[in-house]
């Protein structure tokens, strides 16, 4: 199996970036976590655009990070490997990654 295209610290990016999106979901916004109105239109046109793009990377990282459904789950319903989920979502990462760059620029 082929390396994922992603760094660490890039992931750590993506990650953070989920984490407000999915705090903000699930309990609203807070204290320590904030989203602007801004800042939430263009997490919306992101994770559209990578829906549009790449579905399946789209829909295992909102079934992971947002729904908090575990990776050996949805291998199981695919008939996949864990791991082979997980590259899928690292690579999901770094396209989510480069279209929320491109966003920010237009």
């Amino acid at each position: 199996m082929s390396k994922a295209l992603i760094t660490d610290k890039e992931y750590r990016r993506f990650e953070d970036i989920i984490y407000r999106l999915w705090y903000v979901y699930e309990f609203g916004q807070g204290k320590s976590v904030r989203l602007t109105a801004k800042e939430s239109q263009r997490l919306k046109q992101t994770l559209s655009q990578l829906k549009r793009d790449y579905p399946r990377a789209h829909d295992i990282i909102v079934r992971h990070f947002i729904e908090h459904v575990y990776y050996t789950t949805i291998a199981r319903e695919q008939n996949v490997s864990e791991g082979y989920i997980r590259k899928l979502a690292k690579n999901g990462a770094y396209y989510f990654l480069q279209i929320y760059d491109n966003n920010k620029e237009e």
